[in-house]
């Protein structure tokens, strides 16, 4: 049975079809408000991390603008690649240029260094740099006369922008103009001390703010706060992302810096945003799992008035099928399910009691019908025998008509033991050995035979004459016009294992037709009505009355020449003094 056809199996997807949606539906409102959440507040930091980027923008281009009016218009810098190095005029023009530079720093400068690089001397001018430590003085004077070095080829990115430089662990941004006398001027700051007005951002207790570079990688802020377990990537492509930390879910906004190629990014926790969607998220939450309860108690509820005894009642339908008559419904709670069980039950007993009388009658008819078989035997071989004796009386060939008369006299006091509904194999193959010794008799060198028996197979009980039909239709279909002698082979073999006794018939004649032989293996021969071949046509109808589909006949040919017949008939068969139908099919 297909359990989709089932009412248990539709009310489930009724109760899916109900629950699912409106869990659905609730779980994408919960989505959407969160959603918009984040985009108002993304769209708010953004819009405060756009403003601080302008200002650092505003700043870095003052700073711009001054190298540019200094190495356009200060007599010392245009001039002083034209003077000896090393010489009074020269340093003095150093210590004049230092003043400019260190006077400009001083009041009005927001970067950390500003330098004048002198081409030809290789030499660099520079305001005091900052620092807690002569090594990192030394090594931020290193990082910019070797970026100088490479800002001389044609191709440098640091004649046009702002560009990164790493200094060991310090990230700073750097800015070269060419005066075009051979005399670089320019000014170096550290991402961290632009970083710093950005403190008093509010970004949530954990938030933070950075500077990324043109890959998205961090460079500078305080990144390390945020606990990544991976460097996180900004995507300048998206309006906002959200990145998942080892104890918070950031979202992230960002704004490129222009003339750098840096960009400012916030981390905004996104526990701080969601705060006043707490409580709505959580009644969210319970609404799906409540109404899944009560649905759930609901389709309970139905299973007990409804499901349940429509399973009782199907479990009777099939008990009934297996032909268990005597089931019964108990009584039912519900009042339509009591009245229809005990339809049920009352249907059930009247349908018990015309079926014993069914059975029985059909049981009478069987025997009557089995008789009439067994009596259609009885007459068939008498006229062929009367036949042959009377032929030997005229050629007074006694000895001949003496055995002919005892293996008749044996053949048919075999014959009355037809009343009976079954004989011993040994008895029925002593029977064959009577008959086929007649038939030698009749045709004296023309007819062989050989009966072996395995000793099991005695004493099993057949119905009477249920092999001589084979027999007779072997010796009058099978060696006509043969040269050489028919020769009958009938074999019993004990099978234990399937619990039958198989019963092989072969002759070495001209075995069965084509069409005869097909007609015989689909079972069509055994449904005509006409009066040929009648021993094989009560043979089988007596085997399928008595053993149903528990007994078998099998006919075919053998490889050279020859019928073949295989008769199958359960060991375990009636005794002979009972007579037990099977229900055939």
């Amino acid at each position: 049975m297909n359990p989709k056809r089932t009412l248990r199996f539709k009310l489930i997807v009724g109760f899916v079809t109900i629950t699912l949606p409106l869990i659905c539906l609730l779980l994408y409102s919960n989505y959407t408000g969160s959603n918009s959440v984040r985009e108002q507040a993304a769209e708010s930091n953004k819009s405060m991390i756009a403003l601080y980027s302008n200002q650092i923008q505003t700043a870095l281009g003052i700073e711009t603008n001054f190298l540019y009016d200094l190495a356009s218009y200060d007599a010392d810098i245009l001039s002083l690649d034209r003077m000896t190095y090393n010489s009074t005029e020269y340093i003095l023009t150093k210590m004049r240029i230092l003043e400019s530079l260190s006077q400009y720093h001083r009041f009005e400068s927001s970067v950390d260094i500003q330098f004048a690089y002198s081409i030809a001397n290789r030499d660099l001018i520079h305001t005091l740099i900052k620092s807690d430590t002569y090594d990192e003085v030394i090594g931020i004077r290193s990082c910019i006369e070797d970026r100088l070095q490479d800002a001389v080829k044609p191709d440098s990115g640091f004649n046009s922008e702002w560009g990164t430089m790493n200094c060991g662990d310090t990230y700073g941004l750097i800015r070269i103009v060419d005066s075009g006398y051979g005399v670089y001027l320019g000014a170096w700051v550290r991402l961290d001390h632009l970083m710093t007005p950005l403190e008093q951002i509010q970004l949530g207790r954990e938030g933070f703010s950075a500077f990324a570079d043109r890959q998205g990688r961090l460079i500078a802020g305080s990144s390390g706060e945020g606990g990544f377990a991976d460097p996180p990537l900004i995507d300048y492509a998206a309006s906002y992302q959200r990145i998942r930390g080892l104890e918070d879910t950031y979202i992230v906004v960002s704004h490129p810096i222009e003339m750098t190629d840096v960009t400012l990014t916030a981390f905004i926790p996104e526990e701080g945003m969601m705060q006043n969607l707490s409580r709505f998220r959580a009644l969210l939450a319970w609404i799906p799992l409540f109404a899944f309860v009560l649905l759930f108690l609901y389709l309970i509820y139905l299973n007990s008035i409804i499901i349940r005894p429509m399973n009782e009642l199907l479990k009777g339908m099939r008990t009934l099928k297996r032909g268990d008559w005597t089931f019964r419904l108990d009584r039912s709670p519900s009042k339509e399910f009591h009245s229809f069980n005990e339809t049920f039950n009352d249907m059930t007993h009247q349908i018990q009691k015309l079926k014993i009388s069914v059975y029985e009658e059909q049981i009478r008819a069987h025997k009557a019908e089995l008789k009439h078989l067994q009596l259609q035997i009885n007459p068939h071989f008498l006229l062929n025998s009367i036949n042959v004796v009377y032929n030997l009386a005229q050629i007074k060939n006694y000895a001949v008509i003496q055995a002919m008369c005892l293996n008749l006299v044996k053949y048919f006091r075999f014959t009355t033991k037809t009343s009976q509904p079954f004989v011993t194999l040994s008895e029925e193959m002593e029977h064959m050995d009577s008959y086929l010794r007649i038939q030698q008799l009749r045709f004296p060198g023309r007819i062989t035979f050989r009966i072996e028996m395995e000793e099991h197979t005695r004493q099993v009980p057949i119905p009477p004459l249920i092999v001589q039909p084979f027999i007779e239709n072997a010796v009058k279909y099978g060696f006509d016009f043969m040269d050489e002698p028919f020769h009958i082979e009938i074999q019993a073999i004990w099978d234990d294992s399937a619990k039958k006794c198989r019963i092989l018939i072969a002759d070495n004649g001209s075995g069965f037709p084509a069409d005869v032989l097909e007609s015989l293996q689909k079972e069509t021969y055994f449904q005509r009505n006409d009066d040929q071949h009648l021993g094989i046509w009560n043979s089988y109808h007596r085997l399928q009355l008595l053993y149903g589909n528990a007994a078998r006949l099998e006919f075919g040919n053998g490889l050279e020449s020859g019928a073949i017949v295989r008769v199958e008939i359960p060991i375990d068969a009636p005794a002979q003094s009972e007579l037990r139908l099977y229900p055939s099919s």
